[in-house]
């Protein structure tokens, strides 16, 4: 009987305020849910005194009269958060929710450990930012992949259509020429590298071309100007601000305006990855690289050197392969060097990360480094050691 009692005090309670009813959040995607299975998230500031009335309360949900689903399991109280779990029917779960005491109320659902993935064969550069040290042949990592994360590649274009970007590639904008093409490798190159089934970083990631350098693989600093432009405008557009990749393998020297545009497109929320060069000399006056925000990539070797042609110096955020690289050319895989290179590892870290940790994107480069080994032997004194590293345990 005092079951009985507390069950309808309770439920006259919840009727009074069913307009004030907690948020039942949507399951979504409903492959990973618990049927029947809820968590339950109090209202901030609640007392312990209240807690421990609603609690009791809903055990004694269950009783011989009523066909009633409701079995608390278990409780938590973490800094702040606190709430409960259970099994309960859906009559029952919506008079929980008009409760005032409720927060929200969420489905319960299946865990599983992260799965790793592991490439055999892979290119040196793609074992070497997956292991702490030399010598692997495995590229491993998490199968999230880069999942819906989406690189805005401001180069040469992309051949779209090259098998190992697996249709994951599409155009954006064109400021060069009418001809939405790749006429001189180079982007498509970067795009196989950052996001390719085989030769990629991250192989879930999308690719957007943006063109703004010619055949020769040459550009104007307004139309570099123009590409990041877009970039940051259609990831605003289409809401992807903080899922947005912008890579700069290009540059030259030093220019106030691109340097604002590049420091504009971190201002939006985006990670962007730029070449610091390689002319051997210090990166303080080049841009994109120097531009306030922007993750600057020099370039290694297989033995952990910095690579002879790399730019160095302090704006140096991290090494990364940048020699005797391979991925999609024109016309199958090529073998190509350069910085361009390192910061197309970066870009595929950078998006991987977006989509594993779930960070914002002017978080990155800094995740980048705390990731990053200190292994790189002849680095200029001023310029870090640091070489990249995507954090799969290895």
């Amino acid at each position: 009987m005092r079951a009985i009692i507390s069950v309808a005090l309770f439920l006259s309670l919840s009727l009074l305020s069913a307009v004030n009813a907690a948020e039942i959040l949507s399951a979504g995607d409903t492959d990973d849910v618990i049927p029947d299975s809820y968590i339950v998230v109090m209202r901030d500031g609640l007392s312990t005194d209240a807690f421990n009335s609603h609690t009791t309360q809903i055990s004694g949900f269950r009783n011989e009269d009523r066909n009633v689903k409701a079995s608390l399991k278990k409780t938590f109280d973490l800094n702040g958060l606190k709430g409960y779990s259970g099994t309960f029917d859906e009559a029952t779960i919506r008079q929980i929710a008009n409760d005032p005491a409720v927060k929200y109320i969420e489905h319960d659902r299946i865990a599983n450990a992260r799965g790793l993935v592991e490439q055999q064969d892979a290119g040196w550069n793609l074992a070497r930012i997956s292991h702490k040290k030399t010598g692997a042949r495995t590229y491993v990592y998490d199968k999230s992949a880069g999942a819906g994360i989406s690189v805005c590649l401001v180069d040469t274009g992309v051949d779209v259509d090259n098998p190992d970007l697996g249709g994951r590639a599409t155009w954006g904008a064109n400021f060069v020429d009418n001809d939405d093409s790749d006429g001189n490798g180079h982007g498509t190159f970067l795009a196989s590298l950052i996001a390719g089934q085989k030769h990629g970083v991250a192989k879930k990631a999308k690719i957007i071309a943006v063109k703004v350098l010619d055949a020769n693989g040459s550009g104007s600093y307004s139309n570099v100007i123009s590409g990041i432009d877009w970039c940051v405008k259609y990831a605003k557009e289409h809401g992807i601000s903080e899922r947005m990749v912008v890579n700069l393998s290009l540059g030259g020297g030093y220019s106030q305006a691109v340097n604002q545009a590049a420091e504009n497109a971190v201002l939006a929320g985006m990670f962007v990855s730029a070449a610091v060069g390689g002319s051997n000399r210090d990166a303080r006056n080049d841009s994109p690289a120097s531009a306030r925000g922007v993750c600057a990539i020099a370039a290694s070797t297989m033995d952990d050197k910095a690579a002879l042609f790399s730019n160095y110096g302090s704006i140096v955020a991290v090494y990364a392969p940048g020699q005797n690289i391979m991925a999609a050319g024109r016309m199958g895989s090529v073998t190509l060097s350069g910085t361009s290179f390192a910061a197309g590892h970066a870009s595929g870290v950078g998006a991987y990360l977006l989509a594993l940790e779930k960070i914002t994107g002017d978080r990155v480069c800094t995740r980048i480094k705390e990731l990053a080994i200190p292994v790189i032997r002849n680095s200029p004194s001023n310029t870090t050691r640091l070489l990249l590293y995507n954090g799969s345990g290895r």
